[in-house]
């Protein structure tokens, strides 16, 4: 049985702080725009899906845009 765990809060992390997070929660993270350019100390998640707090299954994807 996959543990499921809260959704991790990434709104107003940096993209370097939203990986770091992922992983510790073990949840896949999916940038939804161009990261070529994005500079990943100094650009904020602006939203994800799902939102923080709903309950998902370790290994699931969380999408990203900055």
């Amino acid at each position: 049985m996959v543990e499921e765990i809260s959704t991790p809060d990434l709104v107003g992390k940096s993209l370097e702080e939203a990986l770091k997070i992922a992983k510790e929660n073990e949840v896949e993270l999916v940038i939804e725009n161009e990261i070529e350019e994005l500079d990943k100390q100094n650009t904020m998640v602006k939203e994800q899906v799902p939102k923080a707090g709903i309950i998902i299954k370790k290994g699931s994807k969380v999408y990203v845009k900055y």
